[in-house]
């Protein structure tokens, strides 16, 4: 199974929420830098128990590397236990067989050091020193992105004799150095004062007597490249040959675009990477550096990814393909590069080079080996998922990952859900329309829309939007449902009926939603072969209100709808896969699968949903079946979905299947092989666990 070359770990106190923001924040800057589109550094946050206290395991061999950054507060520091675990994950670190992992720890507030004797010898980032908010995060983030190149790089953790992480190559013509606006003196004084860089200015390290070219052909295969582009630079023969020699040697390079007027002929070597515009304007040239820094770590994991997953014949480039990059080439060669894609006029022409080119997601779609079959997901936002050391942001974005792949494999997705913002069925169409928008690619299969009553009518605008990605599949009011029960319960709802708003609501979303899952986990009906589960809420969440305190929600089905779409699925032996390392009721479901207790799956919670008892007796009084939980008392005349309770189905269904059997199991997966879907974070891994599921059906 695939283990991820590299995963950075957020430490940090559970009630501590300027660590987690800032978490967040390095996160987002790892992965959604829209300058570094290719930089996809994968993070997690430390999970903790149900009573805040830190994790049994370290979890550092979950990655091949882990690189563990604790943002040591005032609350970290007050908590003797989560201090212990700091200075326990730091020992790990430091002992790890062949450097593996490194733990590198930010300092927020000056008196959270050294959190504990142990630590009393290491060295901490000391980011109290700068204002909080943006100043700081600014100075925290190169830090961690300059600490990552040198652990990748393999290079010792910081010491004295440790050497710079990155060697930076500053390439501009020297005529402009006295010329406003003097952008490369900016660069140098910024490098000089704030960043443990080594730089190269053009001759400024070139030892007395040695040849000008002979140093600079070895120093920049070695470096990377922070260009200045200005009115001058690419008449210059020197400037010219830098770049061509980062570019020969795949050397990261950056392009700062200080250009004031013209230039006679725009230099092509300096296309195909990432460029800032120069402004005059407070903190350029640390955005000119960090550009360069973040380019350079994206070039160290990059390589660390394609290498783990290319051919043995394959040459990897770690930016797309160019004309000035295939000089050379032997014909016949493939080369693997970076997603996404060129498109198809790029590749016309550079196809006349006789060399092929592929990035793994086009691998992912050679073949269809899921076209036909029809996928239900069931994914959406999870009650514990700080919990797992997840957050919002990682549920998402493994959501589309999973989504992407399935389709790039032909499978088409139905997703029973609400549309709009919020909604996860809003950003899978959003992945679908940008993917048949991009040149050369065939279009994924139209996602199926499962509407249950009394989710409102779509309006004209609203189905013309999605038309094309989406076939919409509206499944009707339930029969037992009418104007007699309420004015408002007409066939089509115009407007939005709030489940907690009376007692003949909440009983008729369960009945409509029941209807709608029922529907789809019949596969003879719905054409669904499997159900996919991420997530999912099991009981009361706290939603944000702009103009007040945060109000409480609760699901509007007669159970948690995942839990209902799970249970309704294994009745009718529709197999499902449980991805639980995010929480909610996925993990819910998969702790009970194996005989594992959880307060949630009982009456004594679920019962506090609105109307709820009120709800099960209207089940009674209108002869509706009811599936009971553990401790929930029976009610005479009350018919029921199973005899047996919610939690003994579930062992039950686990329990019964052989090894491979999931016609009486779970799916097609070995219990094993089920373990790791239950629990791994990588994404890759789980794409390959559903695959290989999928593929059995």
């Amino acid at each position: 199974m695939h283990t991820q070359p590299l995963l950075v770990q957020l430490l940090f106190h559970p009630k501590s929420d300027g660590a987690l923001e800032l978490a967040r924040h390095v996160h987002q800057q790892l992965n959604d830098d829209a300058i570094v589109p290719g930089l996809r550094v994968p993070t997690v946050f430390t999970p903790f128990t149900s009573n805040g206290r830190p994790p049994a395991s370290q979890r550092l061999d979950i990655a091949k590397h882990s690189f563990v950054v604790p943002l040591a507060d005032n609350t970290l520091l007050l908590d003797p236990d989560w201090s212990r675990f700091v200075a326990d994950v730091w020992e790990a670190c430091s002992t790890s067989e062949a450097g593996r992992h490194r733990c590198v720890p930010i300092q927020l507030s000056e008196k959270a050091w050294p959190l504990d004797d142990r630590l009393r010898e290491v060295n901490f980032a000391r980011a109290f020193a700068h204002d909080r908010g943006e100043n700081r995060d600014r100075w925290i983030v190169p830090r961690v992105v300059i600490e990552l190149c040198r652990f990748l790089h393999g290079f010792a953790a910081t010491g004295d004799q440790s050497p710079a992480p990155v060697e930076l190559f500053l390439s501009h013509a020297k005529s402009d150095m006295g010329t406003e606006p003097k952008v490369a003196q900016q660069l140098i004084n910024h490098l000089t004062a704030d960043q443990p860089v080594e730089t190269w200015v053009d001759s400024g390290k070139i030892e007395t007597g040695s040849k000008f070219s002979d140093a600079i052909k070895n120093g920049v295969p070695r470096t990377s490249l922070l260009a200045i582009l200005t009115d001058n630079y690419s008449s210059r023969e020197w400037c010219r040959e830098e770049v061509m020699l980062a570019k020969e040697h795949q050397r990261p390079i950056a392009v700062v675009d200080a250009l004031m007027t013209h230039e006679v002929r725009s230099f092509p070597f300096l296309d195909n990477v990432p460029r800032l515009r120069w402004r005059d304007t407070p903190g350029i040239a640390a955005a000119g550096v960090d550009l360069l820094l973040k380019e350079t770590l994206r070039h160290l994991h990059t390589k660390m990814v394609l290498e783990a997953s290319k051919f043995e014949t394959d040459m990897v480039f770690l930016r797309p393909p160019e004309p000035a990059t295939l000089l050379g080439i032997p014909h016949g060669t493939n080369i693997l590069y970076p997603d996404p894609p060129l498109g198809v006029g790029e590749l016309q022409r550079l196809a006349k080079s006789k060399v092929t080119f592929s990035t793994p997601l086009e691998r992912s779609a050679l073949e269809k080996p899921l076209a036909g079959r029809l996928v239900a997901l069931s994914m959406s936002e999870s009650n514990d998922i700080a919990e797992h050391g997840m957050d919002d942001i990682h549920l998402t974005q493994t959501m589309l990952e999973i989504s992407r792949h399935l389709l790039l494999r032909g499978a088409s997705l139905a997703y029973g859900g609400h549309l709009g913002a919020p909604g996860y069925t809003q950003r899978l169409f959003e992945l679908v329309r940008s993917h048949n928008n991009l040149d050369g690619v065939e279009n994924f299969e139209r996602i199926v829309n499962h509407r249950g009553w009394p989710l409102p009518k779509l309006t004209e605008d609203q189905l013309a939007e999605l038309n094309a990605v989406s076939t919409t599949v509206t499944i009707p009011r339930p029969a037992d449902i009418d104007e007699a029960l309420s004015e408002v319960f007409t066939p089509e709802i115009e407007k939005f009926l709030a489940g907690d708003a009376c007692v003949e609501n909440r009983y008729a979303w369960c009945r409509g939603m029941t209807k709608m899952r029922s529907f789809q986990a019949d596969s003879s009906a719905s054409g669904v072969v499997a159900r996919v589960v991420l997530g999912g809420t099991f009981e009361q969440t706290l939603k944000a209100n702009e103009n007040g305190p945060p109000t409480v929600k609760w699901y509007s089905s007669r159970m948690p709808g995942v839990l209902e779409e799970i249970l309704l699925s294994s009745k009718s032996r529709q197999p499902v896969f449980l991805i639980g390392a995010f929480g909610g009721v996925a993990w819910l479901v998969a702790n009970l699968l194996r005989g594992i207790s959880h307060r949630a799956a009982s009456w004594d919670v679920q019962s506090q949903a609105p109307y709820a008892p009120e709800t099960r007796d209207m089940f009674a009084k209108r002869n509706q079946s009811w599936w009971y939980y553990d401790n929930e008392t029976r009610i005479d005349g009350l018919t029921t979905d199973d005899d047996r309770s919610i939690v003994q189905f579930l062992a039950d269904t686990w329990q019964n299947g052989d090894d491979r059997g999931w016609e009486t199991g779970l799916n097609p997966l070995t219990r094993e092989q089920n373990l790791r879907l239950f629990e791994t974070v990588d994404p890759a891994e789980l794409v390959e666990l559903l695959h290989l599921g999928l593929t059995q059906l």
